[in-house]
C-alpha cells in the first residue's frame, strides 16, 4: 500500500487512483460504514493548493474519491474546500508541526456545505492534523456532520 501511495502522489501514476479508489470503497461495506457513507451528502476530497495541484496534474483524493462516489451516488464536492494557502510537506514533521502546517491554510464554501452532512477523504491519516483542520473549516461553514476516511495509516513500530 505504501509504495502504491508514493507512486500514486509522486511518480506521476495517476492511473493508480482508480484502482485504489475501489479499495477504499471496499471498506465502506463494513460497519460502521454503510450507515454513514447513507447519511453523507457528499463527498469532499481533501484538497491541494493550486500551484501543487498544477504541479502533480491531480489531486490523488478526488481520484480515491470518485469510486465512493459511483457506488454510492453522493457527489464529489471538489470545490467545498480550498487549500488556499500552500504547505509544506507533512513528512518528516512532528504531530505539533503538522498541525501548525495547516492551521490556518483552509476555507469552506458556505453555500456548498451548509447543513449537509460530509465524507472528507484523505489518502493517508497520519496525526489526523489535515483532516481536523478541514473538519474544522466544514464545522465553521455550517456543515450538520463531517466524517472522515483515509485510505491508510503508517504502520506504528
Amino acid at each position: 500500500m505504501r509504495q502504491a501511495i508514493h507512486a500514486l502522489k509522486y511518480e506521476d501514476r495517476a492511473q493508480l487512483g482508480s484502482n485504489l479508489g475501489r479499495y477504499l470503497r471496499a471498506l465502506t461495506f463494513v460497519a460502521p460504514w454503510p450507515a454513514i457513507v447513507e447519511r453523507v451528502d457528499g463527498i469532499v476530497p481533501v484538497p491541494l493548493h493550486r500551484d501543487r495541484l498544477k504541479e502533480r496534474g491531480y489531486n490523488q483524493s478526488n481520484l480515491l474519491a470518485a469510486p465512493l462516489s459511483a457506488k454510492s451516488e453522493k457527489p464529489v464536492l471538489d470545490r467545498a474546500v480550498e487549500r488556499f494557502k500552500a504547505t509544506d510537506t507533512q513528512v518528516g514533521l512532528s504531530p505539533s508541526e503538522r498541525a501548525e502546517n495547516v492551521k490556518g491554510k483552509f476555507r469552506a464554501n458556505s453555500g456548498l456545505v451548509g447543513g449537509k452532512a460530509l465524507l472528507l477523504v484523505d489518502d493517508v491519516y497520519t496525526t489526523g492534523a489535515t483532516m481536523r483542520e478541514c473538519a474544522s473549516v466544514l464545522r465553521d461553514a455550517g456543515a450538520a456532520a463531517i466524517y472522515g476516511i483515509a485510505l491508510a495509516t503508517p504502520a506504528t513500530r
